[in-house]
């Protein structure tokens, strides 16, 4: 009775908050402990700021990579606390918490079915098994990622420390975190053939959405014993436009790049290298030539890619791929004077449609008000310069011209922001901001059109 009375109490505990409230209770959560250890002596080499240390577990926490202060200040206990953050972070918080909360409660079926609208599943058993799939995928992929990168790296550094590193690459590349603890950065493998496939396979597997990979998954299974199987809508519009985003970005940063970052490798290294970045560019934030000598176009570029992002449910962020996605059918339904939404044979959602514009529209709004408190707080830096650092932390792609570093206290405190908003999702805050209430009346009111053109 003891035990039962307690769950009653945990599950009325968690029926006070909105799952938007939830997922920024548990974000705040873990930068909160993260920073906490980080600030201990035994993290760091050397004295950092109190700020600069929160800024740090926010980055990791948000899976941006910016970074005040070189990774390599925090000793080896530091550097393992930002990977199991990075992990926690890629994973995505609630991912984790609905995984804890499944080994360790027996859930109620108002939390049920709070699971499955966050996951956007049917029912819970589907949300259980693609919870289990994911902890099992990226754990898989991670483990045999820094198996095949040790290799590549094992003769730069001791037998412990290429293991770490190995692991740590592997990590940050599968949840497109970006981070590297390499003396020289990712530019000094950008002729190492095998670290290029490697590192770009694992941050195309994390990008490309759990819920596509499970269902590939069924797909193998199925094929297997010969039953034929019914791709989703989903699966194709992510395969789809990933594909064409890739090859549009891959094409262009090649134009742009061949006879300036890229001018002394061979065609082929050249190809590689800019099919690495365009997918490092979409969320990673991993690049493999120096960014002060790339063109305005190509930084130009690679915001637009970054805010486009990844796919849902991946460990990427950014608007995401499904929304960039129904915007595009949504002005070609309006050029063709069309009625409905349509992609692929398939009616598009009133209220998927809606909630997909009101996505980038609060991208857009909120990457323009910070830009515009950074131009003034941050007088010092171009347009150029602080406009790359906005999109950058709330894409949580993690590049920087050189800014972050130098950023005042209000500026680091904005961006920290901007990297929460970015991660979770603009539309996610405004949500779990809002009072819950009880049921309430939607009014119908007499349609009239306005002047639009």
């Amino acid at each position: 009775m003891n035990s039962e009375s307690q769950l009653k109490r945990k599950r009325g505990f968690l029926s006070k908050f909105a799952p938007g409230q939830i997922i920024l209770l548990s974000i705040f959560i873990i930068i909160l402990i993260g920073a906490i250890i980080l600030a201990l002596p035994i993290s760091q080499k050397e004295p950092i700021s109190l700020l600069n240390i929160y800024f740090v577990a926010t980055s990791v926490t948000c899976v941006t990579s910016l970074s005040p202060v070189p990774l390599t200040q925090f000793s080896d206990f530091g550097q393992l606390i930002i990977l199991i953050m990075m992990q926690i972070g890629g994973l995505g918080l609630i991912t984790l918490t609905l995984f804890t909360m499944y080994l360790l409660m027996d859930l109620g079926l108002r939390t049920q079915l709070i699971a499955g609208k966050l996951l956007e599943m049917e029912s819970w058993p589907k949300v259980r098994e693609l919870l289990f799939f994911i902890i099992g995928l990226t754990f898989t992929c991670e483990a045999i990622g820094a198996f095949f990168i040790f290799p590549t790296i094992a003769n730069k550094f001791t037998l412990g420390r290429a293991i770490f590193l190995s692991i740590f690459h592997s990590v940050s590349s599968f949840c497109n975190a970006g981070f590297c603890l390499f003396p020289d950065g990712i530019p000094a493998f950008n002729e190492n053939i095998p670290f290029l496939l490697i590192t770009s396979l694992l941050m195309f597997m994390g990008s490309l959405g759990f819920i596509t990979w499970h269902e590939i998954s069924k797909f193998l299974r199925e094929f297997r014993t010969k039953k034929h199987f019914s791709w989703s809508l989903h699966t194709r519009l992510i395969a789809t436009t990933t594909i064409a985003l890739l090859i549009f970005s891959t094409c262009f940063f090649w134009m742009l790049e061949r006879d300036n970052s890229l001018i002394t490798l061979s065609p082929f290294k050249q190809f590689l290298n800019s099919l690495f970045n365009a997918i490092a560019n979409r969320n990673t934030g991993f690049l493999s030539v120096d960014i002060i000598g790339l063109h305005t176009a190509t930084l130009f570029m690679i915001m637009i890619m970054a805010f486009i992002g990844a796919a849902p449910g991946s460990t990427g962020s950014g608007i995401k791929i499904a929304t960039f996605a129904i915007l595009i059918a949504t002005l070609r339904a309006t050029i063709l004077d069309k009625k409905h939404i349509t992609i692929k044979g398939r009616t598009i959602a009133d209220d998927q449609i809606y909630k997909a514009l009101s996505i980038i529209g609060l991208s857009l709004i909120w990457i323009t008000i910070m830009t515009f408190l950074l131009l003034i707080t941050e007088s010092t830096f171009n347009f150029l310069d602080v406009v790359f650092e906005v999109f950058s932390a709330f894409a949580t792609l993690g590049l920087s011209t050189g800014v972050t570093p130098f950023l005042s206290t209000t500026g680091k405190m904005l961006i920290m922001l901007t990297m929460i908003a970015g991660r979770v999702g603009s539309l996610t805050i405004i949500l779990a901001l809002k009072q819950r209430s009880g049921t309430q009346f939607e009014f119908e009111y007499p349609e009239e059109r306005i002047a639009i053109n």
